[in-house]
């Protein structure tokens, strides 16, 4: 201990009038309570006020363990050199302050080793009296909790970042966006950037393939200066920037684009990828949540385009999609409500006007708007995914009405009705099929699932096991609206279907175009003889009728034979609609 402190640590201390103090003083004798400071795991440090730099007095064990440095390295010297050049800290005015009045203080600093590194250090300073007259002495206590600070700063790091690409997560986001609009008077660019096709890559080459493109993405992204990037979504990001002068949005986006153009290399594969983007320009009073939303509108609207082209967010976007939520509530209290339901068009045998059964068309019976037809609802029922719910209902709708028709027929009427791409993802078709027709008790027979064109392109080993598999239950399989999509004769070889329905464009002005006779003709002969029953659709005259016949086209449906009408209706069809 130096001289000056020759009567001991616990001396000092006994001036504040701190009882316990005085029983160390009384009872402990003075070797003992100087060893007390060298015992305790905090640093200890003590310095005059009376000095005018209020230098070091003394130092215990263990601040020469925190700091790095030696007794003779500290005393005589003022602490604040463990602050090296980092004086810009709030919390040295705040201490400064304190010792002027000569008040007790607990701060959080930056401090420095003896070997330059940086350490946490909670630091309390109390004054004492070395006389029991006014302050003479500054007691600090420090203690390094670099762990625990790292180790706070990691969570808020976790809580605020994507796991997957170190990007901003989408809570984060929002926070930045709002972060970026205060105190600016430059606008703030908000954009929104979604991946066509990714599904395909992970599908393709793995999810360890795709999650690599993600973190390419995210790294390109940060490489390009953008001011704050996030994964907004699996794969989604989103992006914030202000706009200096000179840096419009256009040339924001061009940047964008362009560092997002080349291609991926990863884990032996060389992908090119294509980006929808949709933003917005926001101003600096305006809400953080709703530019964020604002964007994400317009880049629906990007990926909706044809090309994906670059979108800005317009008002009449955000009506469209208050529409959307409006029609989304709608459809929920339809399902609630059993709004749904079937008309039925009668199909017939061409040769002899005989009616063999009916196609199943769905309806909504809107209680404001009347009856709706499919084409005002079925996308935003599977965008929504409200499709699953639908067809649920409408299988076992449609199977039941089989059921109630053919009891006591000599001749069954077989039905037909669509089913959605989306059913067949995230639906165990043959599963909820076979339960359905299992329930009812129907021949599977009587029903036939169409299935669009654009649902044979995707025929994976996975599609084609489940085609196989609703076959071995006895349902047909139907093409609907065959040759206006994407399907080719290679279809007809390798999926189990049992159905061509030719569409009503190739039927409509038959008799005046040569190429539909050609074009029709082939279809008819090919299924002919690959046994596939032919439906011809949307035939209007008796001269289309006849004509399809000497095509050898067996079946048909549309206006001449009857419009598609209500159960109740269909099921008092007289046997024969042809040939009027």
């Amino acid at each position: 201990m130096p001289p000056k402190f020759k009567a001991g640590f616990g001396a000092l201390v006994t001036s504040t009038g701190n009882e316990r103090s005085d029983w160390l003083r009384d009872h402990l004798p003075e070797t003992i309570t100087n060893r007390l400071p060298d015992l305790s795991r905090d640093g200890v440090a003590i310095s005059d006020l009376r000095d005018k730099d209020c230098a070091l007095v003394y130092v215990n064990r263990a601040f020469q363990e925190i700091t790095g440095y030696v007794s003779n390295e500290l005393v005589g010297k003022n602490c604040r050199f463990l602050q090296g050049s980092d004086r810009l800290q709030p919390e040295i005015h705040a201490v400064s302050e304190a010792i002027a009045r000569r008040t007790s203080i607990s701060v959080t600093l930056r401090n420095y080793r003896k070997d330059g590194s940086l350490f946490w250090n909670d630091l309390r300073l109390v004054p004492v009296s070395a006389d029991g007259q006014e302050a003479t002495h500054y007691i600090g206590l420090i203690r390094n909790v670099t762990a625990g600070k790292n180790a706070a700063e990691q969570i808020e790091h976790s809580a605020r970042s994507d796991l997957l690409t170190g990007a901003l997560n989408r809570y984060a986001f929002i926070e930045e966006i709002g972060n970026l609009l205060v105190g600016r008077q430059e606008q703030i660019l908000i954009a929104k950037i979604d991946m066509a096709g990714f599904h395909d890559i992970n599908e393709g080459y793995g999810y360890d393939v795709g999650d690599q493109v993600l973190k390419q993405i995210a790294q390109r992204l940060a490489r390009a200066s953008i001011a704050v990037v996030s994964r907004t979504g699996s794969d989604e990001f989103g992006v914030a920037h202000p706009l200096t002068p000179g840096q419009s949005a256009e040339i924001t986006n061009a940047t964008i684009r362009s560092v997002l153009s080349q291609s991926f290399v990863v884990a032996g594969a060389t992908i090119n990828m294509r980006f929808a983007m949709g933003y917005v320009v926001g101003h600096p009073k305006a809400d953080a949540m709703t530019l964020a939303r604002q964007a994400g509108v317009a880049l629906r609207r990007s990926k909706s385009s044809a090309f994906l082209e670059v979108r800005e967010f317009k008002p009449e976007d955000e009506r469209q999609a208050r529409n959307r939520l409006r029609l989304t509530r709608e459809m929920q209290q339809a399902l609630a409500n059993d709004e749904f339901g079937f008309y039925y068009q009668p199909q017939v045998e061409l040769d002899t006007g005989t009616l063999v059964g009916g196609e199943a068309l769905l309806r909504w019976h809107h209680g404001l708007f009347g009856t709706q037809q499919p084409g005002r609802f079925i996308e935003h029922a599977e965008d929504t995914g409200l499709i699953l719910d639908i067809g649920f209902r409408g299988l076992r709708a449609v199977v039941d009405y089989a059921q109630r028709t053919n009891d006591g027929r000599s001749t069954a009427l077989k039905f037909s009705m669509n089913v959605s791409a989306i059913e067949f993802k995230l639906r165990d078709m043959p599963q909820f099929v076979s339960e359905v027709l299992s329930e009812r008790e129907v021949n599977p027979a009587w029903i036939t699932l169409e299935l669009t064109e654009g649902l044979m392109v995707e025929s994976s080993a996975e599609m084609l096991s489940i085609m196989r598999d609703l076959r071995q239950l006895g349902v047909g399989l139907s093409i609907d609206d065959f040759g206006t999509g994407y399907a080719n004769l290679r279809y007809l070889e390798e999926l189990p279907i049992t159905e061509i329905k030719i569409d009503r464009t190739f039927i409509t002005g038959l008799g005046e175009s040569r190429s539909k006779q050609i074009i029709v003709e082939s279809i008819i002969r090919i299924s002919n003889e690959l046994g596939f029953r032919v439906v011809a659709e949307g035939i209007q005259t008796g001269d289309d009728c006849a004509r399809l016949r000497d095509m050898n086209c067996r079946f048909g449906q549309g206006f001449f034979f009857g419009e598609a009408v209500d159960a109740a209706t269909f099921a008092c069809l007289p046997p024969q609609l042809g040939h009027r």
